[in-house]
């Protein structure tokens, strides 16, 4: 991966966006490389993930207007790759559009001093849907106002009404989750993987969780040895071979 770095230390997976030069404007290599850390993840022994930027001004400025990436949810923690390990975002600087979504569908979030928060799609003209969970996340007129008016949300303001857990001094954002998450590693993880489920289940689902969630099903039987067996079993017109993969 280019884009994207994963790290690995007592447990604790660090993920780092690293598209600086774009301001990790989300194209679909980004959400990409993103997934297979995701996945990476999900497969490792690794039990909490950082996500985080490499760069401290911006988090992400949201999509890439002039290489609009086709599956942007791919790279969101628990839409594009279900998870049942817990996620903190590490935030700094500007969270746009795509970005704040990533943040968002984070379990928690150590925000910089110098994180804004703004969701611009109103202004803009256009929209991709996921924002809505937002409504399950902070309280609903506060969301209301932030999508529906597009100023930004201060750093301040967003640990006031519960969508930031602590607000880190600049340039102390990602050492802070860190030890967040390393004191959540060194719990049983089989009940912290259960609370999340638990927690899962009973949060409000918003429209492209739904979707996703037959996505990753459906995606998986278009990808699978199976599918492709039995399109060339039909083509030779013979009994097919299944393998369950």
């Amino acid at each position: 991966m280019t884009l994207v770095r994963y790290e690995s230390a007592e447990r604790v997976a660090t993920i780092t966006m690293d598209r600086r030069e774009k301001h990790n404007a989300l194209n679909g290599a980004l959400c990409e490389e993103l997934r297979q850390a995701w996945l990476t993840f999900r497969d490792s022994d690794d039990r909490v993930a950082v996500l985080a930027s490499a760069e401290d001004a911006y988090f992400s400025v949201g999509a890439d207007v002039k290489d609009f990436p086709v599956n942007m949810w791919h790279a969101v923690p628990g839409l594009g790759v279900e998870l049942d390990k817990p996620v903190i975002a590490a935030t700094s600087g500007w969270v746009v559009g795509g970005g704040f979504v990533l943040v968002q569908m984070a379990d928690m979030c150590i925000a910089s001093e110098t994180t804004r928060f703004t969701y611009p799609e109103a202004k803009i003209g256009t929209t991709a849907g996921g924002i809505s969970s937002v409504v399950a996340r902070m309280p609903h007129k506060i969301a209301m106002e932030f999508l529906l008016v597009g100023e930004e949300l201060s750093v301040e303001r967003a640990y006031q009404i519960g969508f930031v857990n602590r607000i880190a001094p600049k340039g102390q954002h990602v050492v802070q989750a860190q030890e967040m998450a390393a004191k959540i590693a060194a719990n049983a993880p089989l009940v912290v993987q259960s609370l999340k489920k638990l927690a899962r289940d009973v949060m409000p689902k918003g429209p492209l969780e739904t979707v996703a969630e037959v996505r990753r099903l459906l995606d998986a039987v278009r990808e699978s040895d199976d599918f492709r067996e039995g399109v060339k079993a039909f083509g030779e017109k013979r009994k097919p071979q299944f393998k369950g993969k």
